[in-house]
């Protein structure tokens, strides 16, 4: 079985805008794809900040703001700037989280 990124994965999750399908952007509107999709990366919920974080393709970190129905306002996603509040501790997230994909994609090398 060969291993796919997550942007190369079809939607599990019965999104009706990416069933079935691989899913390139994540600010879409009207896409109702949950957390656990398959196509979304590795992803931290961050309910004291109202969102959850993950890394785009390019490994950036983005934001999704949470909704009050358990779902997530896509349309509302994106990077976190410089300008925002908890700009700084997005950075350190940001680095760990890549350390994170880098361990899981290479569990030989720490013996996992």
């Amino acid at each position: 079985m060969t291993y796919l990124m997550p942007w190369q994965r079809p939607c599990d999750c019965r999104c009706p805008l990416h069933a079935r399908r691989t899913r390139l952007t994540y600010d879409e509107f009207s896409c109702a794809c949950t957390i656990t999709c398959a196509t979304q990366p590795i992803t931290l919920l961050a309910d004291r900040w109202g969102c959850a974080l993950f890394l785009d393709q390019g490994g950036d970190l983005w934001q999704v703001p949470a909704l009050p129905d358990g779902t997530w306002n896509w349309e509302n996603a994106g990077n976190i700037d410089t300008r925002h509040d908890l700009y700084h501790a997005s950075v350190v997230i940001e680095t760990r989280l890549r350390e994170l994909v880098h361990v899981l994609a290479n569990p030989e090398v720490f013996n996992l």
